[in-house]
């Protein structure tokens, strides 16, 4: 049986997936946006490999909560704030006794999914981050409902981001300045979408590598 990664691993990986994605999220990101996506990505990456020593040993909802504050007060744009939210409404679900934790985690999944719908008050279908994590938490629900490890569930769920970011190219905008702009971003992603996408082949890649 394959090692699980641990949280600090993750981390550090979809740090450095942030960094490498620096200008497609820029880009992605002007095309309808203030093109400062990837900077904020960046500044993530950063705080984010500083933070990962600290993770070790800590339940996993201690670690989302040291995330999601980090994030909030090192990348406090809009895209940063609401995963930092989702990271927050993760770290508040209640462990269910007897439990695996690749059930557990999607669980956490799916909270995070939650919140940034209410948060950003959208749905799937709107061309925005939850196109891809909506996808994503359902592949890894599926996954896990299956009995697969959380290698495989990764992996299905970054198959899945990938997919969800790549449909929005076809999605017209509904919310943000990209609703304002939605014929400047017909036919490009969604960055919020890609942003996703890059962290779920990150945290997929170590996974794999563990």
């Amino acid at each position: 049986m394959s090692q699980e990664p641990s949280i600090g691993d993750v981390v550090v990986a979809v740090a450095g997936g942030l960094t490498d994605a620096r200008d497609l999220l820029n880009r992605l990101d002007g095309v309808a946006g203030d093109g400062d996506l990837g900077l904020t990505a960046s500044r993530a990456a950063e705080a984010l490999v500083e933070l990962a020593p600290t993770l070790a040993g800590l339940p996993a909802s201690d670690a989302l909560k040291a995330i999601g504050m980090t994030l909030a007060r090192r990348s406090p744009s809009t895209g940063g704030t609401l995963i930092a939210f989702a990271c927050l409404a993760a770290a508040r679900v209640e462990p269910v006794a007897d439990q695996s934790p690749v059930a557990a985690a999607a669980g956490l999944l799916e909270a995070a999914r939650d919140e940034i719908a209410r948060r950003g008050k959208v749905q799937p279908g709107d061309r925005t981050m939850l196109d891809a994590l909506a996808p994503a938490a359902a592949a890894f629900r599926e996954g896990a409902d299956a009995g697969s490890d959380v290698a495989a569930c990764l992996a299905a769920a970054a198959a899945a981001a990938d997919g969800g970011a790549t449909s929005t190219i076809d999605m017209d905008a509904t919310t943000g300045r990209a609703g304002w702009l939605a014929d400047r971003a017909r036919g490009h992603e969604d960055a919020g979408a890609r942003l996703i996408a890059v962290i779920f082949a990150a945290a997929a890649s170590a996974a794999g590598e563990t």
